[in-house]
């Protein structure tokens, strides 16, 4: 459809509320710096970008779904942002923009955060959905597709080191890296409203599912770098779906479960085979990342040979791919041999990686500092209780620990739900709860 032509913005001046002071990381305009080549290295000199200015011109999204294509027109933008390292780097996200002409004062806008899709460019969700056809953020496309048709704006960022390596985006994704995922959000946020100008309200909220969810809690701590970077912008708070808030908490009762089954003798569950794909195909990404963002850690410690081959040679296999293959590895061996039990396949080491001290400090630095920080404004966060991705010891513990601390959440038990269906269920509390945010009546 054919899309009114951007209008310049106007500064409006507005402050957000309530937000903590950190450091923003952005360049001078003025300044003369390289540019970047697809690696994200120099090859040039140009005038400098700040963080969050948008890179070319958006191009229209391909295959998007038809939920979403029925209400909105769907656009692949370039923004730049801090990464990992504390270089500049590309980064891309899928905006979409409502059909339905902006209310008075602009659309509001939700920043998106997808679940895990994997740790190599060619997994991001525009990747995957332009290239291959496929939507990968689980069942979220009927949940974006009644946001927009609420009238706001969402822009979906595929995340630091995911997204098309045509434009630049380089390797090296920050997965459960507070800074990156961040950052990965808030410049998002930026860049939509610098392209878009008064057709945005400046009111934003980060959401997302899973991966995303963390990354939409991590939104929250750096959204005073969103104002800094543009003053329209003005944060209102954050919802928040299935998070894994404690990777090492929620480590600590898989394996837990996992040595119970080995140990009653029967031959496993489904059920049980699939916790034990769980505990060792994801790892792989955490791995990559803190290797990648300096921590020194040495996989042969944290895995045996089965999960050292996935590791070194399947790194860049996007998540369901290598959830099959892993989870066939793991049936092959145990019809190897009646002795062969879940404890005994040669993949992660059990809970014991979790106490190595590079290990621990990854994940202190990064959910612990999050967990023990008081973020800005209101937290919706919705969580089932059939989800075991984050038990319910895990998820009480740490909403408990961050309500101590003085942040505002209204935790949504959802009885009976899985992972993979909190989007689905919790959809009227997301509804009301961003009519609530946003002063929509």
């Amino acid at each position: 459809m054919t899309r009114r032509p951007f209008e310049p913005r106007r500064h409006r001046g507005r402050l957000g509320r309530g937000l903590a002071v950190v450091l923003l990381l952005a360049g001078l305009l003025t300044t003369v710096a390289p540019a970047w080549g697809a690696d994200g290295g120099p090859i040039g000199t140009v005038e400098a970008a700040s963080d969050g200015d948008v890179v070319g011109s958006p191009a229209p999204l391909r295959n998007v779904p038809s939920v979403i294509a029925d209400v909105a027109d769907g656009q692949l933008i370039v923004y730049r942002m801090p990464g990992i390292r504390g270089n500049q780097i590309n980064a891309t996200a899928m905006l979409f923009l409502p059909t339905q002409a902006p209310p008075t004062g602009g659309w509001p806008l939700v920043v998106w955060g997808h679940g895990t899709v994997g740790w190599a460019p060619e997994c991001a969700p525009s990747v995957q959905l332009q290239e291959h056809g496929r939507w990968v953020d689980g069942p979220n496309a009927a949940l974006l597709a009644t946001i927009l048709r609420m009238n706001i704006a969402v822009v979906a960022p595929d995340y630091e080191g995911l997204g098309p390596v045509a434009d630049g985006v380089p390797e090296g994704h920050g997965y459960y890296e507070l800074s990156s995922e961040g950052n990965s959000m808030v410049f998002a946020a930026v860049a939509a409203q610098r392209l878009l100008g008064d057709r945005l309200s400046g009111q934003w909220v980060p959401a997302g599912w899973s991966e995303g969810g963390f990354a939409a809690l991590a939104a929250a701590y750096y959204s005073d770098r969103a104002t800094r970077a543009d003053p329209d912008l003005e944060y209102r708070g954050t919802i928040t779906l299935a998070p894994v808030p404690d990777v090492p908490a929620m480590n600590r009762v898989l394996w837990n479960d996992i040595e119970e089954a080995a140990r009653s003798g029967l031959p496993p569950t489904e059920h049980q085979i699939e916790q034990l794909v769980f505990a060792n195909a994801e790892t792989i990404y955490f791995t990559r990342t803190a290797r990648y963002a300096g921590y020194d850690i040495d996989p042969a410690e944290i895995y045996g040979p089965n999960m050292l081959r996935f590791y070194n040679e399947n790194w860049r296999t996007c998540l369901d791919d290598l959830n099959d293959l892993v989870k066939q590895d793991i049936q092959n061996y145990l019809d190897a041999s009646p002795a062969h039990r879940l404890t005994t396949y040669p993949g992660i080491r059990g809970d014991a990686p979790n106490s190595l001290p590079e290990n621990r400090r990854f994940y202190a630095e990064n959910q612990g500092r999050l967990e023990n920080s008081t973020l800005p404004g209101s937290i919706l966060w919705l969580y089932g209780t059939e989800d075991i991705t984050s038990p319910a010891t895990v998820t009480y513990n740490v909403v408990n620990k961050m309500l101590i601390n003085d942040n505002d959440i209204n935790l949504a038990v959802l009885e009976g739900a899985g992972h993979y269906d909190v989007p689905t269920v919790g959809r009227p509390l997301i509804q009301a709860r961003l009519k609530q945010l946003f002063g929509i009546t």
